[in-house]
């Protein structure tokens, strides 16, 4: 099976309510007008009846990983916005996406590492008998 990955961008302004998904559905009825895509199934016993494939939104959700090195106010100032985070709305939500068509994948970014970690490797001789 191919799997094609098309990537669209919209440029809303700040008070435009964004309806991605009515917004999505003019492009692909566009691009499947101008013959660039194939929306039905690719299932044999599905394309028969002319049913139309999945779609899935990708939603890249970046949080703070926990490898990096920050200084004490700034651990304050992302604990409190690790809060408001959790407390406001998701980002499927405010789009407007069908809950069930939409797959979060969590990016970690790293901004300090630390590096004043010391090892100091330790083992024992086997004796081999």
């Amino acid at each position: 099976m191919k799997l094609k990955i098309y990537r669209i961008d919209y440029n809303l302004g700040f008070r435009v309510e964004p309806k991605i998904n009515l917004l999505f559905r003019k492009v692909v009825e566009d691009m499947v007008k101008n013959n660039e895509v194939d929306i039905k199934s690719t299932y044999t016993s599905l394309r028969k009846f002319n049913i139309i494939g999945d779609f899935k939104f990708v939603v890249i959700e970046k949080y703070i990983s926990i490898d990096n090195d920050f200084p004490v106010i700034d651990r304050i100032v992302l604990a409190i916005y690790a809060i408001l985070k959790k407390i406001s709305l998701s980002e499927e939500k405010a789009f407007g996406l069908d809950t069930s068509s939409v797959i979060v994948e969590k990016v970690p970014l790293l901004i300090s590492p630390s590096s004043g970690i010391k090892m100091n490797r330790i083992f024992d001789q086997v004796e081999e008998g």
